[in-house]
């Protein structure tokens, strides 16, 4: 793999009120699924 391509720089997800729905619908799914209360923590790769 070439290194140039690989983003190891993230930070900590600056989230609107509509992904935080979206966040929030997903964890909702997963416990449905998985019968476990899992938390979703948002990071985003810098640019």
């Amino acid at each position: 793999m070439n290194n140039q391509s690989f983003n190891t720089n993230y930070k900590i997800a600056n989230v609107s009120k509509d992904e935080e729905k979206a966040i929030k619908k997903i964890e909702e799914e997963l416990k449905n699924i998985t019968k476990k209360d899992f938390v979703i923590i948002a990071w985003e790769k810098e640019q």
